[in-house]
């Protein structure tokens, strides 16, 4: 399980950095959330998040970054995802579901001209990651995901490449 369930996480950082999308979209369940807090103890449902998707919403943001106009990722970002520290564990007794946790270091550079702020420039976004998984007909699939920014509470400009 423990090495199912780690692949699947970095299979997920690969699919992300190359831009494939519709693959990655696959990796979760249609009962999926995915939520990138502002207080990572509050209620999402209820207070502010940079992003609280489900995976209808998360089917829509594909849908735009792949398939329409996007000024705000035009061009493109390049992405890379360094992932380390994964811990997985079972819950419950079938077997069938995990947790896992680890931390991330999601680099984003876009390249473009003077006439877009912040162009050319790495930036860097360290999070703590933790996602629930479910086996579904024999595969793991995500079926919750938080990602906790650690610089969450500073100034942020630009995040429409965040996934």
């Amino acid at each position: 399980m423990n090495n199912s369930v780690e692949n699947l996480v970095n299979l997920e950082a690969r699919l992300l950095d190359a831009g494939n999308l519709d693959d990655w979209l696959k990796l979760y369940s249609e009962q999926a959330t995915y939520w990138v807090p502002m207080d990572e103890n509050a209620d999402p449902l209820k207070n502010s998040s940079i992003m609280y998707e489900t995976f209808e919403r998360l089917s829509m943001r594909v849908h735009q970054i792949l398939r329409e106009a996007r000024v705000a990722q035009s061009p493109p970002s390049q992405m890379m995802r360094m992932i380390t520290n994964i811990e997985v564990e079972q819950m419950g007794a079938d077997s069938d579901t995990a947790l896992a946790r680890w931390n991330l270091l999601l680099l984003e550079s876009r390249a473009g001209d003077w006439r877009q702020h912040g162009l050319g420039e790495v930036r860097m976004f360290p999070a703590k990651c933790e996602a629930r998984f479910q086996k579904a007909g024999g595969e793991w699939q995500f079926i919750q995901k938080k990602i906790v920014l650690l610089n969450r509470m500073l100034p942020m400009e630009g995040l429409s490449f965040i996934i």
